[in-house]
């Protein structure tokens, strides 16, 4: 079976699949890469709830922060965290809230539209 690709090349996910990317960029940190993960805007909603402009407010306050990407054309919406540890945690909570993701190593089709830390970690429960 072949793999669909978007556009620019980037690995999509498979319909059934819901994508849960992991890249490193260096544009979420001073001191260098950082890991991130991001996933649709509606399977991290279900989640984490939703509030704040677009749905991130939730996601945010769980994590100290989060990153918003939108592919224009097709209106698709991501929501992200970075740092190798909330990264992590990110990952593990959306597969333990079920359903069928699809690990792709490679960011998201779509561009960072903007990123938010609150400049203060949570404490995790």
């Amino acid at each position: 079976m072949k793999r669909q690709t978007s556009l620019t090349g980037q690995r999509l996910a498979s319909p059934s699949r819901s994508p849960l990317y992991v890249f490193r960029s260096t544009g979420f940190a001073r001191a260098g890469e950082s890991v991130v993960s991001a996933a649709p805007l509606d399977r991290v909603v279900s989640l984490y709830g939703g509030g704040g402009m677009h749905g991130e407010a939730g996601l945010a306050a769980a994590f100290g922060g989060a990153a918003f990407f939108r592919d224009g054309p097709a209106g698709e919406i991501y929501l992200g965290v970075w740092g190798a540890r909330n990264a992590s945690r990110f990952r593990a909570a959306l597969r333990a809230s079920g359903g069928d993701w699809e690990i792709i190593h490679g960011p998201p089709p779509a561009r960072l539209v903007w990123r938010s830390a609150t400049g203060v970690r949570p404490v995790r429960p």
